[in-house]
């Protein structure tokens, strides 16, 4: 008689266990977001005071000290960081108005009413082992969260044999496909997925992109079935991170880490409160309604091929579309070289420099990108803009040298927060943890000149065609697979 009474109570008992952790969770969440904030601010008082902004100035005469040709030419020079204003108020928006260590997401549907969705691979095939092992990887990951709604599309140019399977879908593309507009490299294998006699997709079905390398989180799975079974959005977008497996070069990956910032910052503001690409978009961990990506298709020509994530994005936004941002983070690996860095920088500026100047996109869904392509561009001259203000210092009103000292600020607590969110406390410990993140200060300047020099690279080039291919296999996959042979991954 006493028994159901006692399941009762053990039942209470688990739920309200259950409600304890999820509020300890919240509250821990909570703090280390307060002390994320407490990190920029430091970091921005600190470039401020390193700089010396908020001395006086009035003892300075440039013209009499340098030259009217000089203090113009120094003046212009000062003026670049002030085009890095958007894109820093983006980033410390993002920051600060949402939080930096948001709780796992968990399913916030019945499996049975999560839409389909597709996860499309595109790759040269050249390596089958690498997507095989990806793919299969990827299928487990959806596995463990429970979906059943699925299937991998993995579209390639040469035949990979992949195992038969009906979650997985191989479609070569013929060597004779031309699209309407002559698209090319990745846009064209897209848009050969968007012909009517190869898509196998209805309207209501989601497609989400990945590379080569990109593996599936179960965070990351989750936020994208929430996203489509919720309808957040028509495109959506997340957080991709780069030291979660083997690291290859320490260089690239410390570099990169600005990049994780960047998503938790800029992109998730402009997606999640704005509902638009302002400043840009990723080729990877996309989640796109069908209906959208027949509509928008990847049919942008030669030029826009080159970046086809950000001229479908834009494409889209011109149309009215809604963007949002995807909960849970995706891995991937930074190049393992600093020869593919700077190639991959480089086409991606060509790409950037293409959409701006595509008549095929209305200025207002350009506006965003305008002013941080422009300062990408002249990098070369906000680097020497370090020298210079020792060197030959200028006075400034006291707002504008507070501004250019936080923007300063601000691109240091980018490095050090992708640092503390990209390398795992459990995986490095806490001695080696800090160790990283210290060792990702004397890596911005390298990081600022490797870009200058993509930029300048990509400017001198961009006629020159091609699409770089940025290896991504490590030695130790490839004596598993086919010795002596490294794998590529268009990225």
């Amino acid at each position: 008689m006493l028994r159901p009474a006692k399941m009762k109570l053990s039942r209470t008992g688990s739920h309200m266990c259950e409600n304890m952790s999820r509020w300890l969770q919240t509250i821990g969440s909570a703090f280390l977001h307060v002390l994320t904030i407490c990190l920029l601010c430091f970091c921005i008082y600190f470039v401020n005071m390193v700089f010396g902004t908020t001395n006086d100035q009035s003892h300075l005469h440039p013209v009499e000290s340098y030259g009217y040709l000089v203090s113009i030419m120094l003046y212009i020079l000062r003026s670049i960081p002030y085009l890095s204003i958007p894109f820093g108020l983006t980033n410390i928006l993002g920051i600060v108005t949402m939080n930096t260590f948001p709780p796992a997401p968990t399913l916030q549907d019945v499996k049975a009413k999560i839409p389909f969705m597709c996860f499309r691979v595109v790759t040269r095939g050249l390596y089958p082992d690498l997507v095989k092992r990806n793919v299969e990887r990827n299928i487990e990951t959806c596995y463990k969260v429970g979906l059943d709604n699925f299937k991998f599309e993995v579209v390639t140019d040469n035949v990979l044999n992949l195992p038969k399977s009906a979650l997985v879908r191989e479609l070569v593309v013929p060597n004779d496909y031309v699209t309407k507009n002559n698209s090319l490299f990745k846009a064209r294998a897209l848009q050969y997925c968007c012909e009517p006699s190869v898509n196998i997709l209805s309207n209501d079905d989601w497609v989400v992109h990945l590379d080569e390398e990109t593996l599936l989180t179960e965070s990351s799975t989750i936020g994208l079935a929430n996203f489509a079974s919720q309808k957040h959005g028509d495109v959506g977008q997340g957080v991709i991170s780069y030291a979660n497996e083997e690291i290859v070069n320490w260089w690239t990956t410390l570099a990169d880490s600005v990049r994780v910032s960047v998503d938790m910052g800029m992109m998730r503001f402009s997606f999640k409160k704005l509902g638009c690409p302002l400043m840009g978009f990723k080729g990877s961990y996309i989640i796109a309604k069908e209906s959208v990506e027949k509509d928008v298709g990847f049919d942008f020509g030669p030029k826009g091929s080159v970046a086809e994530d950000v001229m479908f994005a834009l494409v889209a936004w011109s149309r009215g579309y809604k963007f949002n941002f995807v909960e849970g983070e995706m891995w991937e690996k930074s190049p393992f070289t600093l020869g593919d860095y700077i190639k991959q920088r480089k086409r991606w500026f060509v790409g950037h420099m293409y959409t701006l100047l595509s008549e095929e996109i209305p200025f207002k869904c350009k506006i965003g990108m305008i002013p941080t392509d422009l300062g990408w561009f002249l990098l070369v001259g906000n680097i020497l803009n370090f020298p210079a203000s020792f060197a030959f210092p200028i006075p400034l009103p006291l707002v504008l040298n507070v501004i250019a000292g936080s923007m300063g600020g601000l691109i240091l607590f980018l490095f050090v927060f992708g640092s503390i969110k990209s390398f795992s406390l459990r995986k490095y410990g806490l001695f080696r943890k800090t160790l990283l993140i210290f060792a990702t200060v004397p890596v911005i300047p390298l990081a600022a000149c490797l870009d200058a020099a993509a930029s300048v690279y990509g400017f001198y080039t961009r006629n020159s065609g091609g699409f770089h291919i940025v290896k991504k296999e490590t030695s130790q996959l490839s004596q598993k697979s086919e010795p002596g042979k490294t794998v590529d991954n268009v990225v």
